[in-house]
């Protein structure tokens, strides 16, 4: 009479190709491709484990203890800290899994290889430009305009015609600039004022 199958023959015979735990590492996520249906599998109930290796992986932390269990069949405990958080098997193809970014993979030939997908720095916050006056300089031809970011940071573009001569920028703490003689001044909290050189 042939015996019930059991939870991993089951897991086996439907894809999955790991068995999965919780440790304070975190949950463990696993990719399974498809799979021949139940009945194109064959399952040993008593396969015996023969050690194989144990391989450090790609976060430095966690270990895989490598066991063989048949005929192109593998086993990889996962470890961390001294826990067990999850397994993989294979049976002529690769399994796949990843935790917190530790991407391990257990290949038919029982080798296993593990990398870390890096996290993405935040992108920094793209400050708008407002623009709050258009003001005239004090030589009566320079124009200014004048552009809001942050309540303490303001820029003043200025402008001979449609050449642009140079860029002001108050950010906390004020800013002069000066062109043939024409002085500016610009504060932080966008005063801007301008005067020339006395002849």
């Amino acid at each position: 009479m042939r015996a019930p199958r059991t939870l991993r023959t089951a897991l086996i015979a439907t894809g999955v190709t790991a068995a999965l735990g919780v440790s304070a590492a975190g949950a463990l996520a696993v990719d399974a491709p498809s799979t021949p249906t139940a009945g194109t599998i064959t399952q040993q109930p008593t396969a015996k484990r023969v050690y194989v290796k144990t391989v450090k992986l790609a976060d430095k932390v966690s270990r895989a203890k490598v066991y063989k269990t048949g005929k192109n069949r593998y086993e990889a405990e996962l470890w961390a800290k001294g826990s067990r958080y999850g397994a993989l098997y294979t049976q002529g193809r690769p399994a796949y899994a990843q935790n917190n970014g530790l991407h391990i993979t257990l290949h038919p030939n029982g080798k296993v290889t593990s990398w870390v997908q890096q996290a993405k720095p935040k992108p920094k916050p793209v400050t708008k430009r407002v623009l709050v006056a258009t003001p005239t300089l004090a030589d009566g031809s320079t124009k200014a305009k004048l552009y809001k970011l942050t309540d303490d940071h303001y820029e003043a573009d200025l402008y001979s015609g449609p050449t642009h001569l140079d860029t002001v920028v108050a950010d906390g703490h004020a800013a002069h600039g000066e062109n043939n003689g024409l002085h500016v001044s610009l504060q932080p909290d966008g005063e801007l004022r301008s005067w020339l050189d006395d002849h």
